[in-house]
Formats: C-alpha cells, structure tokens, sequence
C-alpha cells in the first residue's frame, strides 16, 4: 500500500518548491522591479549636468524667496521647495499637462546678448494650489474641500492667478540677477496649453520644478524654459569667465594652474648625495680604478636626493639595466 503524505509535508514540500524558484525567474524580478531610465543616444543631452546646477541654484533661491512672499501675502504658512531640474524636448512637458491646466506665458531675454531675442516661458501651477491662492486671497481659509478641480476657471479667478504671477516674476528676475540678467515680462494667461504653438514640438527645454504646500494642499510649480534662453545665459557664463580671466592678467593675478602650466617644463638639477669624505690632496692624485673611498656611512643606509639645492627624497643605492641607480622610498622631511 503506497504511503499517503500528510497536510504538514504537503505543505512543506510545496514551500520548498517556491522557495527553490530558478536563478533566471528571481533575477528577472529583480529587473522588472528596478528602475531604469533609458537614454536616447540618437538625441544625447544638449546641457551638462554642471550647467543645469547653476540653473538648479539660482531656483532654490528663488524658492526660498517665494515661500516668504507667499507666506506673507496669504498670512498662512507657504513652503515652497526646488524638487527637480531636467531637460527634455518641449512635447513631452506638453503632454503631460491637461486641458483643465491654465498657463502663465512669459517673454524672457537674456540682456546681455546682442542678438537675443524674447522667447516665451511657461509657467504652470497645479491646480489644487490655484484654488487655494484665490480662495485666501477672497478671504477663504485657503481648504478646498468640495472643489471640483475639472470644472475649469472663470474669468475672475484667472484675473486673480494672473495678478498672483505678475507679482511673482521680479522675484524670479531678481533670483537670476545674483547670475545673470535676466528680463521678464508677463504676456498672458492660456487656458488651454495644448494648444499652443508658440514652441516647436521637438525643441529642447528645461523643465525646473518645484513643490508648493499651503496648509493640507500641496502641488506643483513648474518652469518650462526654450533652450534658447539657457544657450544665451552659459554663453554669458562663458564670456564672464573669459573677462574675469583677463582682468586677472592684467592685474597681475596668475592662478595656481596657470602657474604651474608655465613652469612644467623648467629644467632641474637633480643629485643623489651619498656622503661625505676629508681627504688629502696629494692622496687624490694617487687614486686609480678599484680604491674605496670611506663615506662613513653604512652600506644599506639612505641616501639623500636632492633638487637643486634641496633635500626632496631619500632613496636606496642599486643598479637597473647594468647601471648604478637610486631607488626613492620616500620624502625628506626637511624639505
């Protein structure tokens, strides 16, 4: 009669079989849990990311300053905090915003470029925080409890937004003045941003955004920026630099590097001092190949390295390749 398995080993063995899943299922899992970000090589990045650091510094002022402006205007507690700086191409940053989304357009010119022009900036913020701005500012709470936020604004309250982003732009421009000038000016209010076609589907932006908490509600606050503004303001980065580096020059201010550019290639005696020895004249007139010379030094000692007139190294006597070395083992201390 063959034995009958009871409920406790059924159970064993089927754990043991989960248990033992194959090396290649768990690894796949491991990959489909881990997240990756492709990389298009076809259209590779257009700003470094040491370039998008100085964008992402001159926003987290900005925030700070924000925070302040609206914590005092709607005399509630307003946290604004820089959350992400990315650069993408323009259609996707249109995609992802909806029709029920209202956009703030804004001309920005890089002033000190001679053939700049003024591009358009939008400015994008959630929702839920526009109603709770225009709620605050018409003597609400600043809750939204009970709001629909599909149901679209109304020509008052997208007067209101507007005023709240006239309001907000030379705390942005004074942001950039610490870097760059920068002008903005407001231009309109768009209430539906799919269509606008002031900027072409593939050109590069930079999307700078930011997240706004006032009281229970929290969103977003988004910057989309043409790459032709950034291409002017690192242009500008550029010849600051250049300018600074030649009024240095001719100041008579050399760097470091500079220096030692310059002086790379000097040439530079250098000595091995194995000892030192008093002896007669007339006995240097009788040596001859094969004498000793007595350094009274020990054999395996160290010898000192100099450069120029300077103990640099210390070292060890030996032979390479048939010829007398010095192998270095370390510094001198009294250099």
């Amino acid at each position: 009669m063959a034995d009958v398995l009871s409920q406790s080993q059924i159970d064993a063995l089927l754990n043991s079989l989960s248990s033992s899943a194959p090396a290649e299922i768990q690894k796949h899992d491991e990959e489909e849990t881990r997240k990756i970000k492709k990389y298009d090589f076809k259209t590779p990045k257009k700003f470094t990311r040491d370039r998008l650091k100085l964008v992402f510094s001159v926003y987290e002022n900005f925030a700070r300053v924000l925070s302040s402006y609206l914590t005092s205007m709607m005399r509630l507690s307003c946290q604004v905090e820089m959350v992400d700086i990315e650069e993408q191409k323009y259609f996707e940053f249109n995609n992802a915003l909806s029709e029920n989304d209202i956009v703030a357009m804004v001309e920005g010119t890089v002033m000190s470029s001679d053939d700049s022009e003024p591009e358009n900036i939008m400015i994008q913020m959630s929702n839920p925080i526009i109603y709770a701005l225009i709620d605050r500012m018409i003597g609400g709470s600043g809750e939204n409890e009970g709001v629909d936020y599909n149901a679209g604004f109304t020509d008052i309250e997208i007067s209101l937004f507007e005023n709240i982003m006239v309001h907000i732009l030379p705390i942005m421009e004074e942001s950039w003045r610490s870097y760059f000038d920068i002008k903005f000016s407001y231009d309109k209010i768009e209430t539906n941003p799919r269509l606008i076609q002031s900027i072409q589907a593939d050109e590069i932006v930079v999307i700078i955004v930011l997240n706004i908490e006032i009281k229970e509600t929290t969103g977003t606050f988004n910057i989309c920026i043409p790459g032709n503004i950034m291409e002017g303001v690192f242009k500008q980065a550029e010849q600051a630099a250049k300018s600074t580096k030649r009024r240095d020059h001719q100041n008579g201010n050399v760097t470091k590097e500079e220096i030692l550019e310059s002086i790379k290639d000097s040439p530079l005696e250098m000595r091995a001092f194995l000892g030192e020895a008093s002896i007669l004249l007339e006995d240097i007139y009788a040596l001859k190949p094969g004498d000793v010379i007595n350094l009274k030094k020990p054999k395996d000692s160290d010898v000192s390295i100099y450069i120029e007139d300077k103990p640099w190294y210390k070292g060890r006597m030996g032979e390479r390749k048939g010829n007398v070395a010095v192998k270095i083992t370390g510094t001198t201390l009294t250099r």
